[in-house]
């Protein structure tokens, strides 16, 4: 028995770059992953602000809620303070993981206007990131000023 065997033909260089199949399969696997990683640092920045804004939202509002109890002359510690804004970060609008923040009310300095207690709120966030590298998160330091009379 004699064998035929049959010769396989290779397309030429030139056939090959005449192909149209398959282009868009090829174009999607060479721009996907851009694609993902933009899409990826959108979200990042996303959570970044999101994190940001609530930050001086929070001492915004802390420092609002000491000026009005020392209005009603209630005198709140430092420790009241802390407590009541780690209450108020971890709920709505915030949504702030309390293991990442933390919360320093200081009194220590000299006040800046005659009369009146100064106390400093302090707040660090280190924001979260969900991409598949590990790298440690931005922190976020905001400091806002609150002048009481007692």
């Amino acid at each position: 028995m004699i064998k035929t065997i049959r010769k396989i033909r290779r397309p030429s260089l030139r056939a090959i770059a005449k192909d149209t199949k398959g282009g868009a399969v090829v174009e999607f696997a060479l721009l996907a992953p851009m694609f993902f990683v933009m899409l990826l640092g959108v979200l990042q920045v996303g959570v970044y602000l999101q994190n940001y804004n609530a930050v001086q939202s929070l001492a915004s509002d802390g420092a609002r809620y000491v000026m009005v109890e020392y209005q009603k002359e209630n005198t709140l510690s430092d420790e009241q303070i802390r407590t009541v804004l780690l209450g108020e970060a971890v709920n709505a609008p915030y949504l702030l993981d309390s293991d990442r923040l933390r919360i320093t009310v200081d009194r220590s300095g000299t006040s800046r206007v005659n009369g009146a207690i100064e106390i400093d709120l302090t707040l660090s966030y280190v924001t979260s990131d969900f991409l598949p590298i590990d790298m440690p998160g931005a922190t976020i330091t905001y400091s806002r000023p609150v002048w009481v009379v007692t």
